[in-house]
């Protein structure tokens, strides 16, 4: 399974997106949400991934390949037992829910791997809301996921 994760910080607002994907590209589950508060794009991306997290626990899959377009974040993920930072206690936080998953890993993804991600995260700041859903997503979402997951 593959979660892709994405955040974006915009008008004071921060919006966070989710997908998750099967082997086929099947996209399983996705959501979305936003605060209503302004945060550095390193802490959005981590709030993104703890989302992503509960998301794919919620798929009671035993293997999961997590993915980003911050590097910082993942640098941070190789590197946690050596980052004394809030978010380096964050994340050494993190790695022990990931210890429930067979296998896992935290990966690198270009933005434009991820346009569905980022779609959600504007969609749900610039409407105010909090989204999940399964295989009834909306439609103007639908297009995205399909030219998504050719790539």
């Amino acid at each position: 399974m593959k979660i892709n994760v994405d955040a974006i910080v915009l008008n004071k607002k921060t919006g966070f997106g989710v997908i998750i994907r099967d082997s086929d590209g099947l996209a399983l589950g996705r959501g979305g949400g936003f605060k209503d508060e302004l945060m550095t794009i390193e802490l959005a991306e981590l709030y993104a991934f703890e989302e992503g997290l509960k998301l794919a626990h919620s798929q009671y899959t035993n293997n999961a390949i997590f993915e980003t377009d911050c590097a910082s974040l993942v640098n941070r993920f190789k590197k946690c037992k050596d980052d004394i930072t809030i978010i380096g206690h964050r994340i050494e936080e993190i790695y022990k829910t990931l210890e429930t998953f067979t296998t896992i890993d935290v990966k690198w993804a270009n933005r434009s791997c991820n346009n569905v991600g980022y779609f959600i995260c504007k969609y749900v700041i610039l409407d105010n809301c909090n989204m999940l859903f399964g295989i009834d997503y909306p439609r103007d979402i639908r297009d995205i996921v399909i030219r998504d997951s050719f790539n």
